[in-house]
């Protein structure tokens, strides 16, 4: 979908209702450490950065090319870019925490992208996916954003994370409300989520999974002349503060 579509939707009851339940898990996540760095929106993150605008951070958008930019936020000068998924236009390690929506299912690498957010990303920073669950069914409902695009099982979200070199710390399903229209479904929102993640979890519309970007050691070059990382971080040196002693003059 568009960025002109999608941010139609999301103001509609229904989608509103799915940012308030997607929004909910990512905010929950967040503040688990004090969210006061540099934040990256990157796909269609408006919903969810708006949440986030009361937090002492700085927040940033950046959309791909294809989808389109609606501006972001409304009313104030814009903070949110155009840009290729494979190739932010940020310095290396720009940001604490990048939030990924609407962008893994629909890029033509997966890998290129995921990629690009890691080194903008510092060293120990957090990557938050929001993916659409092959096994829940959003994904069979095309006239809502979550049925487009290439739809991921919790392993093939994982295994992707891995081998673009980040190590997944947290995951879990979303969104259980019925992907269908009416103030009847829309009010008992908060009552299908509560349910859906004790009695049906894995019928979620979307999966969340929390990366961290880990600094591998390579170790070999495989065939090819691929270089392949080691999978344990860098051990760092400990440090000796200890004055050196002046050499003995005699």
């Amino acid at each position: 979908m568009d960025a002109l579509r999608l941010r139609n939707w999301y103001a509609t009851p229904l989608g509103i209702a799915a940012a308030r339940a997607v929004g909910d898990i990512l905010e929950r996540w967040l503040k688990q450490d004090e969210p006061t760095g540099r934040i990256l929106g990157f796909g269609f993150p408006q919903p969810y950065l708006d949440r986030l605008a009361h937090w002492n951070a700085t927040l940033m958008g950046a959309s791909p090319a294809e989808m389109g930019v609606a501006r972001w936020p409304p009313g104030k000068p814009n903070r949110i870019a155009q840009v290729r998924p494979d190739a932010l236009p940020f310095p290396d390690e720009s940001f604490d925490v990048i939030i990924m929506t609407h962008l893994l299912e629909g890029v033509q690498s997966p890998h290129a992208t995921l990629k690009a957010a890691w080194r903008a990303l510092v060293p120990g920073g957090r990557l938050m996916v929001v993916a659409p669950n092959r096994g829940g069914w959003w994904a069979r409902r095309d006239a809502t954003p979550f049925g487009w695009g290439r739809p991921f099982s919790p392993h093939q979200l994982k295994t992707t994370l891995e081998e673009a070199l980040f190590l997944p710390r947290q995951s879990c399903f979303g969104l259980f409300l019925p992907p269908f229209e009416g103030h009847r479904w829309v009010r008992s929102a908060p009552a299908w989520e509560k349910a859906g993640a004790r009695w049906f979890a894995p019928l979620g519309g979307v999966i969340l999974c929390e990366a961290e970007k880990v600094m591998y050691a390579v170790t070999m070059v495989g065939p090819g002349g691929r270089v392949s990382p080691r999978r344990s971080p860098i051990p760092m040196p400990a440090v000796n503060n200890r004055r050196r002693e002046a050499p003995d003059e005699r």
